[in-house]
């Protein structure tokens, strides 16, 4: 480090809808500091702080999360031949001038020393400006908790709970990706929004202990909109099989869940394996109403946006076909973006309405503006509030397998 007085620094990332954005700093000095340290006395290149905290030896600086430059997922577009990109996150931290340390002395820049502080208390200037300091160290929240793997040629990333207590077994959700982060990096599925690691969060897994899995698929989507499906969609079952024989999984608490096509992916596998899973989240996607026998009998809950030209007019036929076939559909049409208190009210209604298959299209206007892309960015935007609902979260782990 320039800063003799730094022994490192970590870029810290959280996972957000819009995906992987590096949002903070953190710097350890040899010494503790002041706990009035001021948050001006530091610059992160091309970064807006806007917060600071100091524990002891440790300074962590946060920065905006709507900085250009804290963007590290930048996704790609199969059909368009493009790849996803997934940048590693950087930080450079210059302190700006002297730092006062918790015993009273103060700690200068690179270009000074360790000086006493002025008798009569007054501020020491500034020292000349020296070349910022680049982390050594990073951390990803949540999504340094996933281990990754390969299973016949597919990447997969898994959330093991902590703490398992033997002879016991702990439900496990799916979660497959929509068709832009397809690409070789096993951690695109973690970091393009928080439809895996929602599950794994540490205050998710107080409430429900479970297990995490999400494929990550290379190459070509796995499923389209000429309802083709790809064999990979079956390695990815012989995955989800292997897991349930290897860890203390509760194969009669299974759940699948995903974005268009890991939606589509998890109606394929239902109508396949009807006994396989104890409830499905399908958000943002649709299939053939010819081709989904036995869906009628499973417990489902279905949430697009009405501007998604697709997914909503299937999905409204798709409820129609199994309501045809037996099936008890509960509909209402909810807020994007709504309070977690109005959701809960929400799926109070709709499950006391006994329905195994619950369908709540979003209003269109609290999703997204414009038809710019013939409804595409309602479809994309729907999973960035999707799975912040607790509500359904809550009702898909009361299902279980009998």
């Amino acid at each position: 480090m320039n800063n003799k007085h730094i022994l490192h620094i970590t870029a810290v990332t959280e996972v957000g809808p819009d995906g992987q954005k590096c949002t903070q700093a953190v710097l350890e000095y040899d010494r503790p500091l002041a706990a009035d340290t001021a948050a001006d006395a530091f610059e992160v290149e091309n970064r807006t702080i806007t917060g600071i905290e100091v524990s002891d030896n440790t300074v962590t600086l946060f920065l905006s999360p709507d900085d250009e430059a804290a963007l590290l997922f930048h996704p790609g577009n199969p059909w368009q031949h493009t790849t996803t990109v997934l940048d590693e996150a950087a930080v450079a931290v210059r302190q700006r001038g002297p730092v006062r340390a918790a015993d009273g002395s103060v700690l200068e820049t690179a270009s000074g020393g360790l000086s006493p502080v002025t008798g009569d208390g007054s501020d020491v200037s500034a020292s000349v400006c020296t070349p910022a300091d680049k982390n050594d160290r990073l951390r990803n929240l949540v999504v340094d908790d996933f281990i990754q793997g390969e299973f016949e040629g597919l990447s997969y990333n898994l959330f093991i709970p902590k703490d398992c207590e033997p002879g016991k077994t702990y439900p496990l959700v799916q979660f497959i990706h929509d068709a832009g982060p397809c690409g070789k990096e096993p951690k695109l599925t973690l970091t393009q929004g928080v439809g895996a690691i929602v599950w794994a969060k540490p205050e998710e897994q107080a409430k429900r202990k479970c297990f995490v899995l999400a494929p990550q698929f290379d190459g070509p989507p796995i499923v389209d909109d000429d309802w083709n499906v790809d064999p990979r969609l079956e390695t990815a079952k012989r995955l989800l099989d292997w897991v349930c024989e290897t860890y203390p999984v509760d194969r009669s608490r299974l759940y699948t869940t995903g974005q268009s096509m890991g939606c589509m992916s998890s109606i394929v596998l239902n109508v396949r394996y009807p006994d396989l899973f104890a409830a499905s989240y399908l958000v943002a996607g649709q299939w053939d109403d010819r081709q989904i026998q036995g869906l009628e009998k499973q417990n489902l809950w279905m949430l697009n946006s009405m501007g998604d030209a697709k997914a909503f007019p299937i999905m409204n036929q798709m409820t129609c076909e199994m309501e045809s076939k037996g099936a008890l559909v509960a509909r209402k049409i909810i807020d994007a973006g709504a309070s977690q208190e109005e959701y809960d009210e929400i799926a109070k209604e709709l499950i006391a309405m006994g329905a195994n298959v619950i369908y709540t299209p979003y209003r269109i206007e609290t999703v997204a503006n414009g038809w710019s892309s013939r409804g595409g960015e309602h479809h994309i935007n729907t999973w960035k509030t999707a799975y912040d609902i607790e509500a359904i979260r809550e009702w898909m782990f009361a299902q279980e397998k009998l």
